[in-house]
């Protein structure tokens, strides 16, 4: 039973806590102009105010160069207060609703300081900051609609959760990699190969591999997303929403059990999004777990000697090889650029068969998906009480 009448605080509390989750798009009509583009609105005005120090060019100096400065700042706060006056806002207050105005404020502004300050075509510099401010308006807007900064923090966070999961991970992969993993790493033709490859060549096998083991992610997580956000009833709800915002406003167990709205396609692609880093910053681990161990088996196993016949290289250096050598129990070990490639090739590798079996195998799915799955659960189980009682009501 609903303990306390919600309130619009309380669905603006439990809004803002899809969006410090990286799930902004679980709120009722996502909005652009009242839900995104206000929240960038405060850096879209620093901005602004930064480039009005494009006023100190060679153009002006001393007094004059200060006056045209204030003079710019004055135009900037006096624009803005006449828009809060047309909106019927305060004089003084960030915008609730970013439209037509507030947009064309943006480009406008930076203009003043760019024709009063630029040393060269005044026509060619505005046209130039205009183009700049659209890029920044741009990825403002990706970065604040889909909650890529929290859904950061949430991922970091998730990676150190997940640090003492790293050894079983690379444990369960290594052994099914290890028969042909080692056969790689042992042949002359791997090391020629990496000798002869160049760092950007290297670089688009990386892409490569990483978007055949992002297709497979992609599609574990696709399947996974459908099913986290329906529940069967509200017993089912409750324990998931202790301690968030939507706590106190669960409904009874005899109520109408949930009924939320599927997922729209933008916030279906929200949750898929968070799922998807989450996962792939579990294959990543693995991968590099891989790559550090064959690093380190490397540097014991593999002499100059042997490397400068598998390489059929004359001599190694430090420039074109990286080579640094260190003593070590007596002996010598050398460290070099084809040892990083070859071991980051087969870390590749181990990650790349790691997605294909959380795609294919439900035992690792069950293991490994459930840890990632439980906060999105959680978050899906709060926009069911917030469709239900915060929205609804």
């Amino acid at each position: 039973m609903v303990a306390v009448p919600p309130t619009a605080v309380h669905r603006d509390r439990c809004e803002r806590w899809f969006v410090r989750r990286g799930l902004p798009h679980l709120i009722d009509q996502y909005s652009a102009t009242e839900d995104v583009l206000t929240r960038t609105a405060p850096f879209l005005m620093v901005v602004v105010f930064a480039e009005f120090f494009l006023t100190f060019g060679d153009r002006w100096s001393g007094w004059s160069q200060a006056l045209a400065f204030f003079g710019g700042i004055a135009v900037m706060l006096g624009g803005l207060a006449l828009v809060n006056r047309l909106r019927g806002r305060r004089l003084v207050q960030l915008p609730d609703e970013i439209g037509t105005l507030e947009v064309l404020l943006y480009f406008a502004l930076p203009v003043i300081p760019t024709a009063v300050g630029a040393e060269g075509t005044v026509l060619d510099n505005v046209v130039t900051i205009v183009v700049v401010n659209a890029v920044v308006l741009t990825l403002a807007y990706i970065i604040t609609s889909w909650g890529l900064f929290p859904m950061l923090s949430w991922s970091v966070g998730q990676i150190r959760a997940q640090i003492g999961e790293i050894a079983t991970l690379a444990m369960k992969s290594l052994p099914i990699l290890l028969i042909f993993s080692a056969f790689i790493f042992l042949n002359a033709e791997m090391w020629q190969v990496a000798n002869d490859f160049s760092l950007p060549f290297f670089g688009a096998v990386v892409v490569l591999i990483g978007g055949i083991g992002g297709a497979f992610v992609s599609v574990s997580v696709r399947r996974i997303t459908v099913d986290l956000a329906r529940f069967s009833a509200w017993s089912d709800v409750r324990p998931r929403c202790v301690g968030t915002p939507a706590e106190e406003f669960v409904p009874s167990d005899t109520a109408d059990p949930p009924d939320a709205a599927a997922l729209g396609r933008q916030a279906e692609w929200n949750v898929g999004l968070l799922l998807f880093v989450t996962q792939a910053i579990q294959i990543v681990l693995v991968a590099l777990v891989i790559a550090f161990f064959y690093m380190l088996f490397g540097l014991v196993t593999v002499r100059e000697t042997t490397l400068l016949q598998w390489t059929t290289a004359g001599e190694l250096t430090r420039s074109d090889d990286w080579a640094i050598y260190w003593s070590v129990l007596g002996g010598e070990v050398v460290f070099t650029r084809q040892l990083v490639l070859v071991s980051a090739f087969i870390g590749m590798m181990s990650g790349l068969q790691f997605a294909v079996q959380v795609v294919t195998d439900e035992a690792y799915r069950a293991e490994f998906a459930e840890e990632m799955t439980s906060e999105v659960r959680e978050a899906l189980a709060v926009r069911a009480v917030y469709l239900r009682s915060l929205v609804s009501n």
